[in-house]
C-alpha cells in the first residue's frame, strides 16, 4: 500500500510540476494585451461572446501568424481591436482590404475596422481549438490563482524539504 502510495503522489507531484512550468512560460510570454505569444503563437482564453457562434466562451485557441505577405483579401483572421473604454480585445473577421504601404507596416481592414499588421494575431485557418479548457487555463493566470495553485505549494516543499533535511540532521547526530 505504501508503494502505491509513492507512486501516487509522484505522478501528483509531476503533474504539479509540468502544470506550474506551462502556466509561468504563458505568463512570462504576455504582450502588451495580456496574451501569451511564443514564437509565432499566440495563446489566448476566449473571454466573451465577441468570437461566438465560431468559438465559445473559455475554449483556449493557439493561432499561428502568418506572414504579412501571405493575407489577402478574403481571408479571415484575428486581430486586436481597440473599444471605447480604451481597452483592446481580440476579434476575428474576413479582410475586406489590403492597403500596401511602401514604408511601414501594411494596413489591414475589416469591415469599418482598421489595424496594422502587428496588431493580426494569425489567419483563423491556422487556429488550434481546445474546448471548455480555458477556464482552468484562466484561474491558473489569475494573480490569486497563481499565488494559490504554483506559488503557495512552492513555498510548502521547499520547506518541508528543508525541515526534513534538518530532522535528517539530527537524527544522525545522535547516533
Amino acid at each position: 500500500m505504501k508503494k502505491i502510495m509513492n507512486v501516487v503522489k509522484g505522478i501528483l507531484i509531476a503533474v504539479w510540476v509540468v502544470v506550474a512550468i506551462i502556466t509561468t512560460i504563458l505568463l512570462i510570454s504576455y504582450n502588451k494585451y495580456s496574451v501569451s505569444e511564443i514564437g509565432n503563437y499566440s495563446i489566448f482564453v476566449v473571454d466573451s461572446k465577441k468570437l461566438e457562434p465560431d468559438y465559445s466562451k473559455n475554449d483556449i485557441l493557439i493561432v499561428k501568424k502568418a506572414e504579412e505577405e501571405d493575407y489577402k483579401v478574403g481571408d479571415y483572421a484575428f486581430f486586436y481591436l481597440d473599444n471605447a473604454f480604451d481597452s483592446v480585445f481580440i476579434n476575428h473577421g474576413q479582410i475586406t482590404e489590403i492597403e500596401r504601404l511602401d514604408h511601414g507596416e501594411d494596413g489591414f481592414y475589416f469591415g469599418n475596422d482598421s489595424v496594422s499588421f502587428s496588431r493580426l494575431l494569425g489567419p483563423t485557418e491556422s487556429v488550434k481549438v481546445y474546448h471548455g479548457w480555458g477556464l482552468i487555463l484562466s484561474i491558473l493566470e489569475s494573480r490569486w490563482g497563481f499565488m494559490f495553485f504554483i506559488i503557495f505549494p512552492t513555498i510548502f516543499a521547499v520547506v518541508y524539504e528543508v525541515y526534513s533535511i534538518i530532522e535528517e540532521i539530527k537524527s544522525g547526530d545522535e547516533e
